[in-house]
């Protein structure tokens, strides 16, 4: 049953990634949030968020620009280094901080590309970085949210 379980999963996270659309890879920083204890982190190499988001088709912002640690603090400097074109979040986090809006105005996120059209992509806290068998859909709301109706099909 684990055997065929690993194989329906594979087929159907293979299934969504047929659908990312081809060109310009976006890049996508993962954001940690809890505004309630003012806590603001950028994603590294090792947040656990970069390969869901290079199988979203995209690059790993927080670890192209050098971030080799997990999380770092958020700081003007490293948002305009990884230059995200969309931010990821946890919806629970983004609520935290007021939402949208009130993302926009921790320091520096609205002078990146993300920020600056509010290219937002929020998945479930529970299932954005725990993989299992519902990893193909938690891919196919990011796909989603990250092309619009390009990554829908």
């Amino acid at each position: 049953a684990g055997k065929e379980l690993t194989r329906r999963s594979e087929q159907r996270i293979e299934a969504v990634r047929k659908g990312v659309p081809h060109g310009k890879e976006p890049r996508v920083a993962f954001l940690y949030l809890r505004g309630s204890a003012s806590v603001y982190l950028i994603g590294g190499e090792d947040s656990g968020a970069g390969s869901l988001i290079e199988a979203a088709g995209a690059v790993d912002a927080g670890a192209a620009s050098g971030l080799g640690k997990d999380f770092t603090a958020i700081t003007s400097e490293a948002l305009a280094e990884a230059a995200p074109d969309a931010i990821l979040v946890m919806s629970k986090g983004l609520e935290s901080v007021g939402g949208v809006d009130g993302l926009v105005r921790i320091p520096g996120v609205a002078q990146t590309p993300a920020g600056m059209d509010r290219r937002i992509v929020s998945v479930e806290d529970g299932v954005l970085l725990n993989y299992g068998p519902r990893t193909d859909q938690v891919l196919k709301s990011v796909v989603a949210q990250l092309y619009g109706e390009a990554g829908a099909k």
